[in-house]
């Protein structure tokens, strides 16, 4: 899929530029309209230092509430649970206390007392899923919400966990990947596999390229802005990934989807519609997320990647064509309707200005989930 194999380093970076300077003289006003968000944004939770992977029945959030896979505690905090699946009941025990939870109710039986949890326990592909109140309010645990990174962390009481990253993960010091020194750290819940996947090459120039450890070292970044950044590319993909014929609104679609690119090509709002009359015509329904990882960046001297676990399923279409808003598409993949299919991508991001990458680092037209990743089927 590389376009460029054939153009040197240097004719690379040439094309490039000259591309972003003409388009910047092409740039127009744009008016958006309503909004379109992808309903249950994804929560990132980290249990005793370990990020919950963005998997089967992720944690989310719906109606204000955080809702959390009962996995995530299973076994863990002191916890003894059983479940009985003609009931579809769920029966907790810690330190004595004893609470039954039942799937699609909101009240929960504490020690023999009925609590109303303010939202229903619910199952999402199988995974039973409770409010994250429950665990906070009713069981022995510490939990906090960090508020500059928006990550929820579920510690157990009194057990140490050794060194965390800004977002509460932990960081290990062995068993580390051969390429370790390419990034500024590495995480415990990662594994080394994902560090050594080759880096993207399709616009690459040597001179100015980084690692991320170097990008870390020679503070071209911080975490406010990695957290401003992964915050715009996940609503950003949550609209590229959750598509419905049935509700899609073309012009609102296209107006919220541009407001989260690198705004270099204002003719982008009418591909974006034309996309969206598109999934109309042809009966297209996609869900999907990504989960970008701070740590996994590099700057191949034209762009900066992001690695990201990416989820997504095709669910419904009439022509196997065009199903994605990615460039890179390709027509004769085949991925199986209805199967949910897992992995890492290499997302680009860029922007139009020299400084503030925080605040205009984005997603761009030639942004692309195929451009540089492994995936599998979910069995």
């Amino acid at each position: 899929m590389n376009i460029e194999n054939q153009l040197s380093k240097m004719n690379r970076f040439k094309w490039s530029r000259t591309i972003v300077v003409f388009f910047l003289l092409l740039l127009i006003p744009l008016a958006f309209s309503r909004q379109v968000n992808a309903d249950s944004p994804v929560v990132t939770v980290v249990m005793d230092g370990i990020k919950e992977p963005l998997a089967s029945g992720h944690p989310y959030l719906e109606n204000g509430k955080i809702m959390i896979p009962f996995r995530i505690i299973s076994g863990k905090l002191g916890i003894q649970s059983a479940w009985d699946a003609k009931t579809k009941t769920l029966m907790i025990q810690q330190n004595g206390k004893k609470i039954v939870l039942t799937v699609g109710s909101s009240t929960a039986n504490i020690d023999g007392n009925p609590v109303n949890l303010g939202i229903k326990v619910t199952q999402k592909e199988g995974v039973t899923m409770i409010p994250l109140s429950l665990v906070s309010d009713h069981l022995s645990a510490e939990v906090k919400i960090d508020d500059a990174t928006g990550v929820v962390s579920i510690r157990t009481p009194n057990k140490e966990i050794g060194k965390v990253d800004d977002f509460g993960r932990k960081i290990r010091t062995t068993n580390l990947p051969k390429n370790y020194k390419d990034y500024p750290y590495i995480l415990e819940d990662i594994p080394n596999e994902v560090y050594e996947m080759k880096i993207s090459k399709l616009m690459y120039y040597k001179p100015d390229a980084k690692t991320g450890a170097q990008l870390y070292k020679n503070n071209e970044v911080t975490t406010e802005d990695m957290v401003k950044i992964m915050d715009r590319m996940k609503k950003g993909f949550d609209l590229r990934l959750n598509v419905d014929y049935k509700t899609i609104n073309p012009v609102a679609f296209a107006n919220e989807a541009f407001k989260y690119e690198n705004q270099s090509i204002s003719s982008r709002v009418i591909r974006l519609k034309e996309y969206a009359q598109w999934v109309q015509k042809n009966k297209i329904q996609i869900e999907g997320t990504i989960d970008p990882e701070p740590s996994l960046i590099y700057d191949t001297g034209i762009r900066w990647y992001f690695r990201s676990k990416v989820r997504f399923r095709i669910i419904n279409y009439t022509e196997y064509k065009d199903l994605l808003a990615d460039f890179l598409f390709d027509n004769d993949s085949r991925f199986k309707k209805g199967v949910w299919y897992e992995g890492y991508a290499d997302i680009s991001v860029s922007m139009n200005h020299n400084i503030g990458v925080g605040e205009y680092m984005n997603i761009g037209s030639m942004t692309s989930l195929f451009d540089n990743s492994k995936f599998y089927e979910v069995k």
